[in-house]
Protein backbone atom coordinates (compact mmCIF):
# COMPACT_ATOMS: atom_id res chain seq x y z
CA UNK A 1 0.00 0.00 0.00
CA UNK A 2 1.16 3.43 -0.52
CA UNK A 3 1.73 5.89 2.09
CA UNK A 4 -0.74 8.26 1.94
CA UNK A 5 -1.67 11.93 1.07
CA UNK A 6 -3.95 13.67 2.45
CA UNK A 7 -7.21 12.77 1.21
CA UNK A 8 -8.99 15.44 -1.43
CA UNK A 9 -12.79 16.26 -1.19
CA UNK A 10 -15.50 13.56 -2.49
CA UNK A 11 -16.23 12.95 -5.63
CA UNK A 12 -18.44 15.28 -7.43
CA UNK A 13 -20.58 12.41 -9.02
CA UNK A 14 -20.53 9.47 -6.96
CA UNK A 15 -22.10 5.95 -8.14
CA UNK A 16 -25.69 5.71 -7.25
CA UNK A 17 -26.27 4.22 -4.31
CA UNK A 18 -29.12 1.58 -4.08
CA UNK A 19 -30.40 3.29 -0.60
CA UNK A 20 -30.62 6.78 -2.40
CA UNK A 21 -33.13 5.55 -4.99
CA UNK A 22 -35.56 7.61 -3.68
CA UNK A 23 -33.54 10.71 -1.90
CA UNK A 24 -34.77 12.20 0.82
CA UNK A 25 -37.08 15.54 0.95
CA UNK A 26 -33.71 17.54 2.65
CA UNK A 27 -31.30 15.69 0.18
CA UNK A 28 -30.37 18.98 -0.82
CA UNK A 29 -31.31 21.36 2.32
CA UNK A 30 -30.08 24.55 2.65
CA UNK A 31 -31.87 26.02 6.46
CA UNK A 32 -30.74 29.73 5.23
CA UNK A 33 -29.67 30.65 1.65
CA UNK A 34 -26.12 32.08 3.18
CA UNK A 35 -24.10 30.76 5.94
CA UNK A 36 -24.18 32.78 9.03
CA UNK A 37 -21.07 34.60 10.10
CA UNK A 38 -20.65 32.77 12.95
CA UNK A 39 -21.91 29.54 14.99
CA UNK A 40 -21.26 28.06 18.13
CA UNK A 41 -20.44 24.86 16.58
CA UNK A 42 -19.71 23.77 13.32
CA UNK A 43 -20.04 20.46 12.53
CA UNK A 44 -18.75 18.62 8.60
CA UNK A 45 -20.00 15.60 7.28
CA UNK A 46 -23.23 14.47 7.70
CA UNK A 47 -23.72 11.11 8.13
CA UNK A 48 -24.66 8.45 10.88
CA UNK A 49 -22.20 9.90 13.22
CA UNK A 50 -22.34 13.55 12.12
CA UNK A 51 -26.57 13.32 12.66
CA UNK A 52 -26.32 11.85 16.22
CA UNK A 53 -23.75 14.41 17.16
CA UNK A 54 -25.98 17.68 15.95
CA UNK A 55 -29.20 15.92 17.42
CA UNK A 56 -27.48 14.97 21.22
CA UNK A 57 -25.53 18.69 21.05
CA UNK A 58 -29.20 20.09 20.64
CA UNK A 59 -30.41 17.83 23.19
CA UNK A 60 -28.61 19.42 25.76
CA UNK A 61 -28.21 22.68 24.42
CA UNK A 62 -31.50 23.16 23.08
CA UNK A 63 -30.24 27.04 22.16
CA UNK A 64 -27.10 26.18 20.31
CA UNK A 65 -26.46 27.45 17.57
CA UNK A 66 -24.85 24.61 15.10
CA UNK A 67 -24.11 24.46 11.44
CA UNK A 68 -23.72 21.06 9.55
CA UNK A 69 -21.67 21.27 6.74
CA UNK A 70 -22.03 18.63 4.02
CA UNK A 71 -20.02 18.14 0.48
CA UNK A 72 -22.49 16.84 -1.47
CA UNK A 73 -26.04 15.20 -0.75
CA UNK A 74 -27.24 15.23 3.03
CA UNK A 75 -25.65 11.43 4.04
CA UNK A 76 -24.06 10.77 0.64
CA UNK A 77 -21.16 9.29 1.78
CA UNK A 78 -19.94 6.28 3.60
CA UNK A 79 -23.32 5.85 5.23
CA UNK A 80 -25.43 6.03 2.75
CA UNK A 81 -23.33 3.57 1.08
CA UNK A 82 -23.42 1.03 3.49
CA UNK A 83 -24.49 -2.73 3.62
CA UNK A 84 -27.24 -2.01 5.63
CA UNK A 85 -26.11 -3.98 8.77
CA UNK A 86 -26.33 -3.36 12.36
CA UNK A 87 -24.10 -5.54 14.24
CA UNK A 88 -21.68 -6.17 16.71
CA UNK A 89 -18.75 -7.70 14.93
CA UNK A 90 -15.72 -6.50 17.18
CA UNK A 91 -15.92 -9.97 19.56
CA UNK A 92 -13.41 -11.51 16.94
CA UNK A 93 -10.75 -9.47 17.74
CA UNK A 94 -12.00 -9.74 21.71
CA UNK A 95 -8.33 -11.61 22.78
CA UNK A 96 -6.13 -9.40 20.63
CA UNK A 97 -7.72 -6.50 22.23
CA UNK A 98 -6.99 -7.44 25.47
CA UNK A 99 -3.60 -8.46 24.81
CA UNK A 100 -3.09 -4.74 23.31
CA UNK A 101 -4.80 -2.95 25.58
CA UNK A 102 -5.85 -4.83 28.86
CA UNK A 103 -9.04 -6.79 29.93
CA UNK A 104 -10.80 -3.60 31.31
CA UNK A 105 -10.76 -1.75 27.48
CA UNK A 106 -11.53 -5.01 25.68
CA UNK A 107 -14.88 -4.80 27.90
CA UNK A 108 -15.45 -1.85 27.20
CA UNK A 109 -15.34 -2.09 23.85
CA UNK A 110 -17.32 -4.97 24.00
CA UNK A 111 -20.06 -3.14 25.60
CA UNK A 112 -19.65 0.00 23.71
CA UNK A 113 -20.74 -2.18 20.56
CA UNK A 114 -23.58 -4.09 22.23
CA UNK A 115 -25.04 -0.80 23.86
CA UNK A 116 -24.52 1.01 20.70
CA UNK A 117 -27.04 -1.43 18.49
CA UNK A 118 -29.62 -1.61 20.91
CA UNK A 119 -29.68 1.89 21.52
CA UNK A 120 -30.17 2.70 17.34
CA UNK A 121 -33.11 0.08 17.66
CA UNK A 122 -34.39 2.03 20.57
CA UNK A 123 -34.01 5.15 19.06
CA UNK A 124 -35.93 4.00 16.06
CA UNK A 125 -38.64 2.34 17.89
CA UNK A 126 -38.75 5.89 20.18
CA UNK A 127 -39.09 7.76 17.47
CA UNK A 128 -41.06 5.89 15.02
CA UNK A 129 -38.76 5.89 12.35
CA UNK A 130 -39.11 3.49 8.96
CA UNK A 131 -36.17 2.51 8.34
CA UNK A 132 -36.86 -1.06 7.77
CA UNK A 133 -35.05 -1.83 10.48
CA UNK A 134 -35.67 -5.92 11.31
CA UNK A 135 -34.72 -8.26 13.49
CA UNK A 136 -32.33 -11.12 12.03
CA UNK A 137 -30.01 -14.14 13.16
CA UNK A 138 -26.63 -13.19 11.83
CA UNK A 139 -24.05 -15.62 10.88
CA UNK A 140 -20.40 -15.30 10.37
CA UNK A 141 -19.36 -17.91 8.19
CA UNK A 142 -15.94 -19.50 8.34
CA UNK A 143 -13.89 -21.43 5.48
CA UNK A 144 -10.78 -20.42 6.62
CA UNK A 145 -9.40 -22.48 9.90
CA UNK A 146 -7.33 -20.55 10.55
CA UNK A 147 -9.63 -17.52 11.00
CA UNK A 148 -12.25 -19.79 12.60
CA UNK A 149 -9.39 -20.89 15.45
CA UNK A 150 -9.03 -17.34 16.12
CA UNK A 151 -12.32 -16.57 16.58
CA UNK A 152 -12.73 -19.72 19.12
CA UNK A 153 -10.19 -18.15 21.03
CA UNK A 154 -11.85 -14.50 20.64
CA UNK A 155 -15.25 -16.22 22.10
CA UNK A 156 -13.64 -17.84 24.46
CA UNK A 157 -11.48 -14.99 26.02
CA UNK A 158 -14.59 -13.07 25.42
CA UNK A 159 -16.98 -15.41 27.84
CA UNK A 160 -13.94 -15.92 30.37
CA UNK A 161 -14.00 -11.76 30.85
CA UNK A 162 -17.20 -11.24 30.77
CA UNK A 163 -19.01 -14.42 32.58
CA UNK A 164 -21.18 -12.52 34.87
CA UNK A 165 -22.45 -10.15 32.30
CA UNK A 166 -23.31 -13.31 29.93
CA UNK A 167 -25.40 -14.49 33.11
CA UNK A 168 -27.15 -11.31 33.78
CA UNK A 169 -28.39 -11.25 29.65
CA UNK A 170 -25.29 -9.79 27.88
CA UNK A 171 -25.48 -11.68 24.30
CA UNK A 172 -23.20 -14.30 24.12
CA UNK A 173 -22.38 -15.73 20.37
CA UNK A 174 -23.41 -19.32 19.93
CA UNK A 175 -20.37 -21.82 18.00
CA UNK A 176 -21.36 -24.37 15.32
CA UNK A 177 -18.88 -26.72 14.41
CA UNK A 178 -18.58 -27.78 10.45
CA UNK A 179 -21.11 -30.57 9.99
CA UNK A 180 -23.83 -28.10 11.92
CA UNK A 181 -22.54 -24.90 9.71
CA UNK A 182 -22.30 -26.88 6.74
CA UNK A 183 -26.01 -28.66 7.18
CA UNK A 184 -28.23 -25.63 8.91
CA UNK A 185 -26.46 -23.29 6.87
CA UNK A 186 -26.14 -24.38 3.13
CA UNK A 187 -22.60 -23.73 3.09
CA UNK A 188 -20.29 -26.38 1.58
CA UNK A 189 -16.55 -25.22 2.28
CA UNK A 190 -17.79 -24.11 6.02
CA UNK A 191 -15.05 -24.85 8.91
CA UNK A 192 -17.54 -23.32 11.63
CA UNK A 193 -20.23 -20.67 11.97
CA UNK A 194 -20.69 -18.38 15.02
CA UNK A 195 -24.21 -16.83 15.25
CA UNK A 196 -26.05 -14.14 17.43
CA UNK A 197 -28.55 -11.62 17.26
CA UNK A 198 -28.27 -8.37 14.94
CA UNK A 199 -30.35 -6.21 12.69
CA UNK A 200 -30.49 -5.37 8.87
CA UNK A 201 -31.95 -1.36 8.32
CA UNK A 202 -31.78 1.19 5.51
CA UNK A 203 -29.17 3.07 6.41
CA UNK A 204 -29.91 6.56 4.56
CA UNK A 205 -34.18 6.26 5.70
CA UNK A 206 -32.92 6.38 9.38
CA UNK A 207 -29.78 8.74 8.91
CA UNK A 208 -32.01 11.25 6.97
CA UNK A 209 -34.62 10.41 10.06
CA UNK A 210 -31.79 11.67 12.53
CA UNK A 211 -31.14 14.83 10.50
CA UNK A 212 -34.73 15.50 10.06
CA UNK A 213 -35.10 15.40 13.86
CA UNK A 214 -32.28 17.74 14.68
CA UNK A 215 -33.56 20.19 11.97
CA UNK A 216 -36.85 20.38 14.09
CA UNK A 217 -34.53 20.86 17.28
CA UNK A 218 -32.92 24.06 15.05
CA UNK A 219 -29.81 22.53 13.12
CA UNK A 220 -29.00 24.61 10.33
CA UNK A 221 -28.38 22.12 7.34
CA UNK A 222 -26.31 23.12 4.37
CA UNK A 223 -26.05 20.47 1.38
CA UNK A 224 -23.43 21.49 -1.67
CA UNK A 225 -20.95 23.23 0.48
CA UNK A 226 -18.06 21.63 1.22
CA UNK A 227 -15.35 23.06 3.52
CA UNK A 228 -12.04 23.44 2.12
CA UNK A 229 -10.08 24.86 4.80
CA UNK A 230 -10.42 25.16 8.70
CA UNK A 231 -7.96 27.75 10.27
CA UNK A 232 -7.07 29.50 13.62
CA UNK A 233 -7.95 33.17 13.88
CA UNK A 234 -5.00 35.24 14.89
CA UNK A 235 -5.25 37.66 16.11
CA UNK A 236 -8.87 36.58 17.23
CA UNK A 237 -11.70 38.78 15.96
CA UNK A 238 -12.16 41.77 18.54
CA UNK A 239 -15.45 41.82 18.29
CA UNK A 240 -15.84 37.71 18.93
CA UNK A 241 -12.44 37.31 21.17
CA UNK A 242 -13.68 33.65 22.25
CA UNK A 243 -13.95 32.21 18.67
CA UNK A 244 -11.03 30.07 17.67
CA UNK A 245 -11.86 28.68 13.91
CA UNK A 246 -12.45 29.97 10.43
CA UNK A 247 -14.11 27.44 8.01
CA UNK A 248 -13.87 28.13 4.73
CA UNK A 249 -16.02 26.61 2.49
CA UNK A 250 -16.67 27.06 -1.49
CA UNK A 251 -19.99 30.00 -0.29
CA UNK A 252 -17.74 31.47 2.28
CA UNK A 253 -16.60 31.45 5.76
CA UNK A 254 -18.03 30.60 9.32
CA UNK A 255 -16.60 31.28 12.91
CA UNK A 256 -17.25 28.72 15.32
CA UNK A 257 -16.11 27.99 18.56
CA UNK A 258 -15.87 24.04 17.90
CA UNK A 259 -15.36 22.17 14.57
CA UNK A 260 -16.15 18.74 14.77
CA UNK A 261 -14.72 16.80 11.50
CA UNK A 262 -17.78 13.88 11.04
CA UNK A 263 -15.57 13.10 8.08
CA UNK A 264 -14.23 9.66 8.21
CA UNK A 265 -12.28 8.86 5.48
CA UNK A 266 -11.61 12.41 4.52
CA UNK A 267 -10.75 13.42 7.80
CA UNK A 268 -7.15 14.35 6.55
CA UNK A 269 -8.29 16.75 4.04
CA UNK A 270 -8.74 19.19 6.85
CA UNK A 271 -6.15 18.09 9.33
CA UNK A 272 -3.71 16.25 7.17
CA UNK A 273 -1.52 14.90 10.05
CA UNK A 274 -3.84 12.04 10.01
CA UNK A 275 -3.36 10.86 6.83
CA UNK A 276 -0.90 8.48 8.50
CA UNK A 277 -3.69 6.94 10.86
CA UNK A 278 -6.31 7.18 8.88
CA UNK A 279 -6.18 5.27 5.22
CA UNK A 280 -9.48 5.91 2.88
CA UNK A 281 -10.90 2.46 1.96
CA UNK A 282 -12.68 1.96 -0.94
CA UNK A 283 -15.66 -0.78 -0.67
CA UNK A 284 -17.85 -2.18 -3.64
CA UNK A 285 -21.24 -3.49 -3.40
CA UNK A 286 -23.81 -4.94 -5.60
CA UNK A 287 -27.78 -4.86 -5.21
CA UNK A 288 -29.15 -8.30 -6.77
CA UNK A 289 -32.01 -10.86 -6.95
CA UNK A 290 -31.60 -14.14 -5.17
CA UNK A 291 -30.42 -17.43 -6.98
CA UNK A 292 -32.93 -19.94 -8.59
CA UNK A 293 -32.09 -22.39 -6.37
CA UNK A 294 -32.50 -20.65 -2.61
CA UNK A 295 -35.05 -17.82 -3.47
CA UNK A 296 -37.93 -19.11 -1.02
CA UNK A 297 -35.45 -20.37 1.93
CA UNK A 298 -34.97 -19.44 5.30
CA UNK A 299 -31.47 -18.84 4.44
CA UNK A 300 -32.32 -15.59 3.21
CA UNK A 301 -33.70 -14.51 6.58
CA UNK A 302 -30.51 -13.50 8.25
CA UNK A 303 -27.49 -12.17 7.75
CA UNK A 304 -24.09 -13.15 7.10
CA UNK A 305 -20.34 -11.93 6.83
CA UNK A 306 -17.85 -14.64 5.21
CA UNK A 307 -14.28 -15.39 6.40
CA UNK A 308 -12.31 -16.87 3.73
CA UNK A 309 -9.41 -17.73 2.80
CA UNK A 310 -7.32 -14.88 1.17
CA UNK A 311 -9.87 -12.50 3.36
CA UNK A 312 -12.09 -11.01 0.70
CA UNK A 313 -14.26 -9.62 3.77
CA UNK A 314 -17.65 -10.31 2.31
CA UNK A 315 -21.32 -10.06 3.88
CA UNK A 316 -24.20 -9.99 3.13
CA UNK A 317 -28.01 -9.78 3.87
CA UNK A 318 -31.76 -10.10 1.92
CA UNK A 319 -33.88 -6.96 2.02
CA UNK A 320 -36.71 -7.66 4.62
CA UNK A 321 -40.54 -8.17 3.30
CA UNK A 322 -42.96 -5.26 3.05
CA UNK A 323 -39.89 -2.94 2.46
CA UNK A 324 -38.44 -1.75 -0.85
CA UNK A 325 -36.65 -4.32 -2.94
CA UNK A 326 -38.33 -6.98 -1.13
CA UNK A 327 -35.76 -10.24 -1.38
CA UNK A 328 -32.86 -8.02 -2.76
CA UNK A 329 -29.48 -9.47 -2.01
CA UNK A 330 -26.47 -6.83 -1.03
CA UNK A 331 -23.70 -8.49 -1.52
CA UNK A 332 -20.49 -6.43 -0.45
CA UNK A 333 -16.85 -7.34 -0.43
CA UNK A 334 -13.97 -8.69 -3.18
CA UNK A 335 -11.82 -6.14 -1.67
CA UNK A 336 -8.24 -8.34 -1.96
CA UNK A 337 -8.82 -9.03 -5.41
CA UNK A 338 -7.80 -5.30 -6.14
CA UNK A 339 -4.34 -4.52 -6.31
CA UNK A 340 -3.75 -2.61 -2.86
CA UNK A 341 -7.12 -3.08 -1.27
CA UNK A 342 -8.29 -0.04 -2.54
CA UNK A 343 -6.34 1.73 -0.32
CA UNK A 344 -5.75 4.58 -0.57
CA UNK A 345 -8.64 5.63 -2.59
CA UNK A 346 -11.40 8.16 -2.31
CA UNK A 347 -12.90 8.29 -5.65
CA UNK A 348 -16.37 6.50 -5.09
CA UNK A 349 -17.39 7.40 -8.83
CA UNK A 350 -16.41 4.19 -10.30
CA UNK A 351 -16.60 0.33 -9.28
CA UNK A 352 -13.90 -1.86 -9.78
CA UNK A 353 -14.60 -4.55 -12.76
CA UNK A 354 -12.95 -7.42 -11.13
CA UNK A 355 -14.83 -6.88 -8.27
CA UNK A 356 -18.09 -6.52 -9.94
CA UNK A 357 -17.86 -9.62 -11.63
CA UNK A 358 -16.58 -11.34 -8.28
CA UNK A 359 -19.83 -9.99 -6.20
CA UNK A 360 -21.95 -11.14 -8.89
CA UNK A 361 -21.34 -15.12 -8.59
CA UNK A 362 -19.80 -14.34 -4.74
CA UNK A 363 -22.69 -15.75 -3.12
CA UNK A 364 -22.90 -19.72 -5.15
CA UNK A 365 -19.54 -19.53 -4.19
CA UNK A 366 -20.50 -19.12 -0.02
CA UNK A 367 -23.65 -21.05 -0.31
CA UNK A 368 -22.61 -23.65 -3.36
CA UNK A 369 -23.91 -23.72 -6.93
CA UNK A 370 -26.52 -26.49 -6.09
CA UNK A 371 -27.73 -24.39 -3.11
CA UNK A 372 -27.90 -21.08 -4.91
CA UNK A 373 -28.99 -22.25 -8.15
CA UNK A 374 -28.54 -19.73 -10.96
CA UNK A 375 -27.31 -15.74 -9.85
CA UNK A 376 -30.25 -13.25 -10.15
CA UNK A 377 -29.89 -10.04 -11.71
CA UNK A 378 -27.79 -7.30 -10.82
CA UNK A 379 -29.93 -4.43 -9.54
CA UNK A 380 -27.72 -1.72 -8.62
CA UNK A 381 -23.77 -1.35 -8.32
CA UNK A 382 -21.80 1.07 -6.50
CA UNK A 383 -18.85 2.20 -4.20
CA UNK A 384 -18.53 3.99 -0.72
CA UNK A 385 -15.60 5.37 0.89
CA UNK A 386 -14.75 3.98 4.54
CA UNK A 387 -12.17 5.19 6.78
CA UNK A 388 -9.54 2.59 8.04
CA UNK A 389 -7.41 3.09 11.07
CA UNK A 390 -3.99 1.47 11.21
CA UNK A 391 -4.95 -0.21 14.25
CA UNK A 392 -8.69 -0.96 14.05
CA UNK A 393 -10.07 1.46 16.21
CA UNK A 394 -12.02 4.41 15.50
CA UNK A 395 -10.44 8.43 16.55
CA UNK A 396 -12.79 10.22 19.18
CA UNK A 397 -11.37 12.92 20.67
CA UNK A 398 -9.72 16.62 20.79
CA UNK A 399 -6.46 17.55 18.43
CA UNK A 400 -4.00 17.76 21.04
CA UNK A 401 -3.09 21.07 20.74
CA UNK A 402 -5.75 22.48 18.78
CA UNK A 403 -8.59 23.23 21.29
CA UNK A 404 -12.07 23.55 19.94
CA UNK A 405 -11.41 20.84 17.08
CA UNK A 406 -12.43 17.65 17.37
CA UNK A 407 -12.47 14.53 15.37
CA UNK A 408 -14.81 11.70 15.53
CA UNK A 409 -13.69 9.37 12.77
CA UNK A 410 -12.02 5.93 11.84
CA UNK A 411 -14.80 3.61 11.44
CA UNK A 412 -13.25 0.91 10.04
CA UNK A 413 -16.47 -0.59 7.74
CA UNK A 414 -18.94 -0.71 10.87
CA UNK A 415 -19.94 2.59 11.33
CA UNK A 416 -23.15 1.90 12.46
CA UNK A 417 -22.49 -0.51 15.36
CA UNK A 418 -20.21 2.37 16.64
CA UNK A 419 -21.25 5.63 16.05
CA UNK A 420 -24.35 6.11 17.87
CA UNK A 421 -21.56 5.87 21.34
CA UNK A 422 -18.98 7.76 19.48
CA UNK A 423 -21.69 10.43 18.92
CA UNK A 424 -22.19 10.25 22.78
CA UNK A 425 -18.58 10.22 23.63
CA UNK A 426 -17.68 13.37 21.53
CA UNK A 427 -20.30 15.15 22.64
CA UNK A 428 -19.88 14.63 26.34
CA UNK A 429 -16.32 15.68 26.21
CA UNK A 430 -17.40 18.83 24.25
CA UNK A 431 -19.74 19.85 27.26
CA UNK A 432 -16.70 19.04 29.46
CA UNK A 433 -17.64 16.10 31.27
CA UNK A 434 -15.29 15.13 33.84
CA UNK A 435 -12.75 12.69 33.08
CA UNK A 436 -13.20 9.98 35.82
CA UNK A 437 -16.70 9.26 34.47
CA UNK A 438 -15.65 9.43 30.99
CA UNK A 439 -13.00 6.88 31.00
CA UNK A 440 -15.76 4.44 33.47
CA UNK A 441 -16.89 3.53 30.03
CA UNK A 442 -14.68 5.00 27.17
CA UNK A 443 -12.10 2.99 25.97
CA UNK A 444 -8.64 4.43 25.54
CA UNK A 445 -8.38 2.22 22.77
CA UNK A 446 -10.79 4.68 20.71
CA UNK A 447 -8.84 8.03 21.88
CA UNK A 448 -7.36 9.80 19.62
CA UNK A 449 -4.62 11.23 22.03
CA UNK A 450 -3.46 7.04 21.77
CA UNK A 451 -1.54 8.43 18.77
CA UNK A 452 0.69 10.42 20.77
CA UNK A 453 1.28 7.75 23.42
CA UNK A 454 3.53 5.06 21.13
CA UNK A 455 1.16 2.59 20.87
CA UNK A 456 0.85 2.67 17.36
CA UNK A 457 2.65 0.36 15.52
CA UNK A 458 5.35 0.97 18.40
CA UNK A 459 6.15 4.73 17.75
CA UNK A 460 5.26 8.03 19.01
CA UNK A 461 3.83 10.23 16.81
CA UNK A 462 3.11 13.76 16.62
CA UNK A 463 -0.38 14.99 15.65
Amino acid sequence: MLIPEPAGLPSSNPTKSYWQTSPSPIANLRSTATLPAYSSYVIVGSGITGANIAYKLLEREPSAQIVLLEARQACSGATGRNGGHCKSGHYLTFARDAHLHGVDDAIKIAKWEELNVQNVRNFVESKGIKCDMEPVETVDLFSDLRAWENAIVAVSARRLALSEDIKNGFQDRILHDAEEAQEKFKSPSAVGAITFSAWTLHPYKLTTAILTEALQKGLNLQTSTPVLSITTQKPPNPNFPWQRWTVTTNRGQISADHVILATNAYTSHLYPPLSKFLIPTRAQIAAQRPGSGISEDSILARSYGFFTPGGHGDYMLSRSKGSSGEGDIIMGGGRALANGQEQPVTDDSTIHPVISRYLRQAPREHFGKENWGESGKVVAEWTGIMGVTVDGGPLIGEVPGRTGLWVCAGFNGHGMALALQSAEAIVRMILGEDEEQLDSWFPKAFRLSRFMQGNVHGAKHQL
